[in-house]
């Protein structure tokens, strides 16, 4: 093996064989030491038998033999590092491991050109339109019935929940019907997910009516100064538009697979900004269960300002029927969790049972003329072809939209991605987030080139889906094929719906999303996450949707800044028994050696960490100079206790000054490379600055089990030689068993005799004399008497 990259052998030990077996010999590091004990070597030998050998070795062989007395085997490991530079004839889990941007990019480069190599017609096929695959196999006499149920159960819960939406978003209702037709088809033939339903929901709607109303009204367009007819064909030109441009930030997302992005969104921050959403959209319809007009707000103390303003136009023939509706909903939600089996089909019927009672009443009671608002004219047929408007002035809207799309595309697909993942891992398949983009953005293309506006995976939906034993993609086809009969057939029907019954809908579905219990359990588990939780509640309540969803955003990405700036590392010390080294904090019987330091990074090492990690070793050296300096303190101040009981003046403890005592400290800092998955320029900076403050005060530096990729980082930078190849192990015990060598190589250069005749001068009275046999014993007394005799002469 090549000693400049393995672990340095243990030349120093001595071992003396007798006819019992191989024995420790006791080290004597003085040549006329050694010869006095040669006549006494068969006392030795019969000593030395189940007695640590280390009670006459130097403080480091001590520790050293202890270690090899505690290994199974008490044999070295061998292990050589791999150097980059050699042709590979050992494979090491392959070309590309470790972590970082380039890393990323060459596995995803490789992967494009092998796909593009080796995949025919058939196979793009069945990657690219997942039907294309599942069809193939789809069991139609087993699947196909339970599909259409389900399909038809979620299609009666769609259409008046889409025309609700629609209202939310600002919008006619007629858009949520558009919305939920051309993308479930596209959907369903794109998207990975067998049971998710998308559609139109509450908080996209949301973010999408405060959006384009802040975007309008900076432009100096309000409803005041432009008339309504001018203003509504701008606004839903907009939402064309914004669905559009969703659809291609989703579609480009899956093709370069920049999934990860809405994972720096913690669960923390969602819940609360979640949370804090549902209440702002739930205040919003209030204004059709009062019914009167209230000027809507983004800001929660606003908007009850608001609503107390006109208070006395309030319409208790709306507020009876809005109310009764979101207690009859509530309520059968309710009965739905609590009988799960006997009454799963509450949940799905309650708003179609709903929409059909009052589209009754209206029909019989005529309920406009008692004050309560119906929704009057739905278009009839499909939608028309929207892509000419879509694309006609995208350009000069482009700018002006690109925070609302940015905002949607983020929150959409996060919200999207948490159900399909929920789902599949309930059905036992699995979900690639790329496909699920594709889905997403084929979905949301369709919406904005046929007067839609931006969807996404709905919670509510889609658990219907799926308690109702949906099984594939049919069963969105099926759903889209009833809302376009819908279209078709029955607009002239639901044109007699209330409006207090479309907001019910709304309110009843939002009410789930206050997500309280979550922060109950983050204020019992995790204190700092419930005041995440806080910042993005409250900022999303008082601040506005769009405000509120940016301070989530910027929570998340300092949550990620901060603990990628500040890792985790950690001094470690050898657990008794075992080769094994961990973190002194949580095992507090964990070893620790007198001139070694041992570090751990717990993080790949960049620019935005590699101050901290500077920090962190000056740190963990200091402290071991600091315990020198005390522990050495005790030890001269129990010198000079004895000396002066002896009689002799003068004090020992100026000897020794701080300085000379702080390089005697620290000989070795070993730092574990197991956890730094990657390395940039910064890192080696970082690295080669601490080499040369150690070589500056005569310290060495060490380091364990490097990756590949990191090992090739060190050596093409000149890094590892800067270190010394011979410094580089496989392991931590490795390391340190090469400097407990180098430490006892010092002691005994530096006058072995002294420390023995110290270490026993103290220690004969004590725990370590006391547990020798009485051989044992009488050598030691003889060998320290000898020795004053031979410095008295």
């Amino acid at each position: 093996m090549d000693s400049n990259l393995g672990a340095v052998s243990n030349d120093n030990d001595t071992n003396i064989n007798d006819n019992d077996g191989q024995m420790s010999a006791l080290t004597a590091n003085s040549a006329t030491l050694r010869n006095r004990r040669q006549n006494q070597e068969g006392v030795r030998q019969k000593a030395s038998v189940g007695v640590p050998s280390s009670v006459t070795a130097s403080t480091h062989r001590k520790h050293l033999l202890r270690i090899k007395q505690d290994c199974s085997n008490g044999e070295r490991t061998f292990h050589r590092v791999h150097d980059p530079l050699e042709e590979d004839t050992i494979s090491l889990g392959g070309s590309h491991n470790g972590s970082g941007p380039e890393i990323w990019f060459e596995k995803h480069v490789s992967s494009v050109k092998e796909v593009c190599k080796n995949r025919t017609f058939g196979q793009w096929a069945e990657s690219l339109i997942p039907i294309v695959a599942w069809i193939k196999t789809y069991r139609w006499k087993k699947n196909f019935i339970t599909d259409l149920i389900a399909g038809l159960t979620v299609g009666f819960m769609i259409v008046p929940q889409s025309m609700s939406y629609a209202k939310l978003a600002g919008l006619p209702v007629e858009f949520g019907l558009y919305s939920s037709l051309t993308p479930l088809y596209a959907y369903a033939m794109f998207g990975s997910s067998r049971q998710l339903a998308v559609g139109p929901v509450a908080l996209v709607s949301l973010l999408l009516n405060t959006g384009l109303t802040l975007v309008l009204d900076n432009a100096g367009i309000t409803r005041e100064n432009t008339p309504d007819a001018e203003y509504d064909a701008l606004y839903a030109t907009m939402a064309i538009q914004t669905s559009f441009l969703v659809g291609i930030c989703y579609i480009l997302m899956g093709i370069f697979r920049l999934g990860f992005v809405t994972i720096f969104l913690s669960h923390a921050v969602v819940s609360g900004f979640t949370s804090a959403a549902a209440i702002i959209i739930g205040l919003s319809q209030i204004k059709y269960v009062f019914g009167y007009d209230i000027p809507s707000d983004k800001a929660l103390h606003k908007m009850i300002r608001n609503i107390f303003a006109s208070i006395d136009q309030f319409n208790w023939r709306t507020f009876v029927l809005g109310g009764t509706s979101i207690f009859f909903l509530l309520g059968l939600k309710k009965l739905a969790r609590k009988y799960p089996i006997k009454f799963k089909w509450a949940r799905a019927a309650g708003p179609l049972v709903l929409t059909l009672v009052t589209i009754v009443l209206q029909w019989t009671a005529d309920l406009e003329s008692q004050g309560i608002p119906i929704v009057k004219e739905i278009p009839s047929g499909f939608p028309n072809f929207s892509g000419t408007t879509a694309v006609k002035t995208l350009g000069d809207n482009f700018g002006k939209l690109a925070v609302l799309v940015l905002s949607i595309v983020i929150v959409g697909f996060m919200e999207s991605i948490a159900i399909a993942k929920q789902l599949s891992t309930k059905n036992n398949y699995e979900i690639d987030a790329s496909k699920e983009l594709l889905g997403l953005g084929t979905a949301n293309l369709m919406a904005g080139l046929f007067n839609g506006y931006p969807l996404t995976g709905s919670f509510s939906r889609s658990a219907v889906n799926n308690d109702a034993g949906a099984t594939s993609g049919i069963s969105a086809i099926v759903t889209a094929t009833l809302v376009g009969l819908t279209l078709l057939f029955l607009t002239p029907v639901f044109e007699l719906l209330a409006l207090p019954v479309l907001a019910a809908i709304v309110i009843s579905g939002v009410v789930s999303l206050v997500d309280y219990e979550e922060a109950i359990y983050l204020w019992k588990v995790h204190k700092f996450d419930f005041g995440v939780w806080s910042m993005a509640f409250l900022g999303t309540l008082f601040l506005g949707v769009e405000l509120g969803l940016g301070i989530a955003v910027g929570i998340s990405l300092l949550l990620v800044i901060f603990e990628s700036a500040y890792p985790h590392t950690a001094v470690l010390g050898r657990l008794p028994g075992t080769t094994e080294y961990r973190n002194i904090k949580n095992y507090s019987q964990a070893e620790r050696y007198e001139g070694i330091v041992i570090a751990r990074i717990d993080a790949p090492i960049y620019f935005a960490n590699t101050h901290n990690i500077r920090e962190k070793i000056s740190k963990y050296e200091k402290s071991a100079v600091n315990e020198y300096i005390k522990n050495d303190a005790k030890r001269l101040n129990g010198v000079s206790t004895k000396a002066t009981a002896g009689g002799e003046s003068g004090s020992v403890d100026g000897e020794i000054g701080a300085d000379a005592k702080s390089t005697k400290a620290v000989k070795f800092i070993i730092i574990e490379f197991s956890a730094v998955a990657h390395i940039d320029t910064s890192g080696l900076h970082t690295i080669q600055d601490l080499t040369k403050h150690c070589s500056d005060n005569k310290i060495q530096l060490c380091i364990t089990n490097p990756n590949r990729r990191v090992m090739e980082r060190l050596v093409t930078s000149g890094v590892a030689d800067d270190i010394g190849r011979e410094h580089i192990f496989v392991s931590t015990h490795d390391a340190v068993d090469f400097c407990l060598n180098e430490l006892d190589r010092d002691d005994t250069k530096g006058g072995s005799d002294k420390n023995i005749y110290q270490f026993f001068s103290q220690d004969a009275a004590g725990t370590a004399r006391s547990a020798m046999p009485s051989e044992m014993a009488t050598l030691v007394d003889n060998e320290i008497a000898e020795e004053q005799d031979h410095g008295d002469a």
